[in-house]
Parts: structure tokens; C-alpha cells; sequence
């Protein structure tokens, strides 16, 4: 019999693929950690599978290359029976791909490639019925015509946000992407958005930034509470937690940036407060995103002391570069020497170990 060797990502493998479970894979692991040497270094907690291998993305590519070729062909029918007879041969052709690739392979990569193909096929279709419906009778003649109309008329807004809503519900029950859960949680705060701007219209805009940054706040404790009810990161909602922190903390920092101008003495507070969270939440999506205004606030001081361009950009490069190195190999030395104060609190076993 052959002797072969298996490592934790062989295993981790074995859980996306629902041959063991997330449970019995923490318990295996637990104990090969306690079997082996210990580490200076504590245990990654922010574990993130978009890819398990080269096969992945090789599959991915070929969806994208599909879809591609899906919607030009699309684009070149005319209004006629082939216009409307093509989507839902295209999303029955997207579902049985899903059913074998999310389903049975549980492959996050290509699955978001699907989900993103159908989810685009079904909210263009609709668009396209509504515009028969509502429309003006023959403005209807080809793809470009639809989404023409869909950015002019805010009650389209509105239908897509909740088609998209029900869409990634139904996407995320079936098949359990967490990228889908991140997207049903935007998309409940979508519609609300969608409904009070074809409501108000123009009123509403100079409360655009408030919602933004609202719904990046909301949709970062729902993160932060997602995290804390399994500090350790062993069930599958960690990867969920993971795509709401990516999707709210650039929404919370960009928006903030925007409605100050990217003010120096706005941002560099809220710089500071997410490089913090991150720390605390070992999380690093706030300051990535953070991060990026840094580079900013620098180009704009080295711009004020008449530094040459090209010489601006190499400083911000190196120091912006230098930071994310320092964070990179420094991440739990720093963790541990924030949250060695409050390694009795009572809230300490809500946060991953440092």
C-alpha cells in the first residue's frame, strides 16, 4: 500500500468538497497543532479559499471565456423570438454548471463566475420584460436598448435590487457561496437605498454618503459579530465574515474620504482607527483600505512640497510598500503586544488568539 503524505490543505480540501466536516476538521487539526513543535508565531486564524489549485482558476477562465461569448451573441440578436428564447436556454446552461461546480466540486473561484454570469443573464432579462411592459411601444430592439433604459429610469433600480436580493438568497441557501451571504446582506440595504431614491429622487442624493458610509458600518458589525461567535474561525461563516469585511470597510472608508475631500485631518483619524480594528479583529481588509488613502494623503503632502512627480510616486510607492511589510511580518507580534492588557477581559474570548 502506498504511504502517502497528507497535509492540512489536502484536508481543508476534503471539507470544501463535504467529504468531512468543518467540526471533525477542527478537532484533526487541534490535535496535529498540539503533536507538533510549538511556533513562535500564533496560529492563522484569517483563512480565505478562493482557489484550492491551478484547476480553479483554469475552470474559472473558461466560464469567463463563456460568458464572454454569451453576451456578445446576446448583443447581436435582434427583437425577435431569438432574443427571447436565448436567456433562459443560458440560465438553464448557467444552472446545470452550477449544480456540478458549486454543488457537487464546491469550487468558490468558478462558482463566483457563475453566480455573476446567471445573476447578470436573470436581472438584463427582466430589465428587458419590464421595458415591454412599461416601455415605449418598439424602443425594444436590441441588448443595448435595454440596459439604455435601465440606467434612465429609477424604478428599474429598484427591480434589479430586489431580483438581485432574491437571486443571491436563493444562490447562497442552495449552494452556501459566502460571497452570497456579503451580497444579501448589501443587497437588503440595496433595496432600501433603490426605494428611497425613486422616491425622493434628486432630494435624496446629498444623503448618498450617509447611506454609503451607513450601510459600511452595518455591514462591518454584522462581520464583527459573525466573528465573535467563533473567535477560532473552524465553521464555514468565517469565510462569510471575511466578504462582508471586504465589501464594508472600503464602502465606510471611501465614503468618509469622499464627503471630507479626502481631508488630512478627517482621514488620518479614521486611517488610525481601522489600522487598529484590523489588529484587534485580525482582519486585514480595513487596512488595506485604509492603506490606499495613505498613499493618497502622501502624494497630495509631497505634491505641496513641489517634490518632483516621478520622484512622488517612488516615496509613496516605498512607503506605503514598507508599511504593508511591516504589518505583514509583524501582524502577531503587534496583535500581542496590543491585547496582552486585556488578556483577562472578559470580551478577550470573543477575538481570535494573539
Amino acid at each position: 500500500m502506498k504511504n502517502n503524505q497528507f497535509t492540512l490543505a489536502d484536508i481543508r480540501n476534503a471539507v470544501s468538497a463535504g467529504v468531512l466536516s468543518e467540526e471533525a476538521f477542527a478537532r484533526l487539526e487541534g490535535y496535529l497543532t498540539a503533536q507538533s513543535p510549538q511556533s513562535p508565531q500564533s496560529p492563522e486564524t484569517e483563512k480565505f479559499t478562493l482557489f484550492r489549485g491551478m484547476n480553479d482558476i483554469f475552470i474559472a477562465l473558461g466560464i469567463a471565456a463563456l460568458t464572454i461569448g454569451w453576451f456578445v451573441l446576446w448583443g447581436l440578436l435582434a427583437n425577435g423570438p431569438a432574443f427571447w428564447i436565448a436567456p433562459p436556454l443560458a440560465m438553464i446552461g448557467y444552472v446545470a454548471l452550477a449544480e456540478y461546480i458549486a454543488g457537487k466540486l464546491k469550487a468558490s473561484l468558478p462558482s463566483i463566475a457563475i453566480m455573476g454570469a446567471l445573476g447578470a443573464t436573470l436581472m438584463i432579462y427582466v430589465i428587458a420584460i419590464y421595458m415591454t411592459l412599461i416601455g415605449p411601444a418598439g424602443e425594444l430592439s436590441d441588448l443595448d436598448a435595454v440596459l439604455d433604459f435601465g440606467q434612465r429610469s429609477m424604478n428599474v433600480l429598484v427591480l434589479v435590487t430586489v431580483i438581485g436580493f432574491v437571486f443571491q438568497l436563493g444562490f447562497f441557501l442552495r449552494y452556501r457561496l459566502p460571497v452570497s451571504f456579503a451580497l444579501i446582506a448589501a443587497g437588503i440595504v440595496g433595496v432600501f437605498w433603490s426605494a428611497l431614491m425613486a422616491t425622493f429622487g434628486p432630494a435624496a442624493e446629498p444623503f448618498i454618503p450617509y447611506l454609503i458610509t451607513a450601510t459600511g458600518i452595518l455591514l462591518l458589525a454584522l462581520a464583527i459579530f459573525i466573528d465573535s461567535r467563533d473567535p477560532k474561525r473552524v465553521n464555514g461563516w468565517a469565510e462569510c465574515a471575511f466578504w462582508l469585511y471586504v465589501f464594508g470597510a472600503p464602502l465606510t472608508i471611501h465614503s468618509i474620504a469622499a464627503s471630507s475631500g479626502a481631508a488630512a485631518l478627517a482621514m488620518i483619524p479614521v486611517i488610525i482607527i481601522a489600522m487598529l480594528l484590523s489588529l484587534i479583529l485580525d482582519r486585514r481588509s480595513p487596512i488595506i483600505s485604509g492603506l490606499i488613502y495613505v498613499g493618497y494623503l502622501l502624494q497630495s503632502g509631497f505634491e505641496g512640497a513641489a517634490i518632483d512627480p516621478s520622484m512622488t510616486i517612488v516615496l509613496v510607492c516605498f512607503i506605503v510598500g514598507g508599511l504593508v511589510m511591516a504589518f505583514g511580518v509583524g501582524w502577531q507580534r503587534a496583535r500581542h503586544v496590543l491585547l496582552a492588557p486585556f488578556e483577562h477581559h472578559p470580551l478577550r474570548r470573543y477575538l481570535p488568539p494573539s
